[in-house]
């Protein structure tokens, strides 16, 4: 959603829309950004046709594979071909499985972050649509409200501009560290950390939320995230420890389907 809702957050902070050609702007970007979740979805889609199509190959490899030996009998080097190739296949669905489940998980994460977004907008909007009384004072500028402050790290995350995102979460931190919405900044700052590949830096962030929300709902995210950190580090014994603890913890959470799919693939 790169660049799409600028605007709106800029709007939204410096409280400049006034006019009904700029409330209808808002509006048409809200619709822009629907459509560009519809087309993650179709990715979604399409990943799972091509996991289907890679497990149908499969399946049809086995059956080929079990009538040559009901012929045979023997080892044959058609055989080992057959056995070399179905474990290129299985290498790939195991692949492309984890791909779809992150992508999965993300595309969630996103479409939290914009319906939260969206609302504000909305409320937004209603407002400005509502007459105003004609005044000859000035009205003194608007402070950034909790909100609009935590809205501003998701635009730019949002934006892939991850140092920026991390910028404004840790204002909100610093303003807010009881707020509404820490638990989240936290989490936030360690999925930049996690687009950008550090690793590391994002299990501390993840741990972070852990260890001062325990019972935000965001705990089972944030220790998936840890989970699928360590896995991407190579420590396939700590991302265990921690798939098999939201399963416990947190059975019947999205992140605990998630993590028993990969506890079965670790196996």
């Amino acid at each position: 959603m790169r660049g799409l809702i600028l605007l709106f957050m800029t709007l939204l902070v410096t409280g400049c829309v006034t006019s009904q050609e700029e409330i209808q702007g808002l509006r048409l970007q809200i619709s822009t950004l629907e459509t560009q979740i519809s087309a993650q979805e179709k990715r979604l889609n399409a990943l799972e046709k091509t996991l289907a199509k890679e497990k149908t190959r499969l399946l049809a490899l086995e059956k080929r594979l079990a009538a040559l030996e009901k012929q045979t009998g023997v080892l044959t080097e058609r055989r080992a071909e057959l056995l070399s190739e179905m474990t290129k296949i299985r290498a790939e669905i195991a692949r492309l499985n984890g791909l779809y489940e992150e992508l999965s998980y993300q595309q969630k994460q996103d479409r939290e972050a914009f319906s939260e977004f969206q609302t504000e907008v909305l409320k937004r909007l209603a407002t400005l649509s509502k007459p105003k009384k004609l005044t000859t004072q000035k009205e003194p500028p608007s402070k950034v409200s909790e909100k609009d402050l935590y809205q501003s790290g998701l635009l730019a995350f949002k934006q892939r501009k991850f140092e920026a995102a991390r910028k404004a979460f840790r204002q909100y931190l610093e303003k807010y560290p009881k707020g509404r919405y820490a638990a989240n900044a936290y989490f936030w700052i360690g999925e930049t950390y996690y687009a950008e590949r550090r690793y590391e830096e994002a299990i501390l962030e993840y741990q972070k939320v852990i260890d001062r929300f325990p019972q935000s709902y965001k705990v089972p995210a944030a220790l998936l995230k840890q989970g699928l950190s360590f896995l991407r580090l190579g420590d396939t014994e700590a991302a265990r420890i921690l798939f098999k603890k939201i399963v416990k913890d947190y059975p019947k959470s999205e992140q605990a389907t998630t993590a028993r799919k990969y506890l079965k693939r670790l196996k």
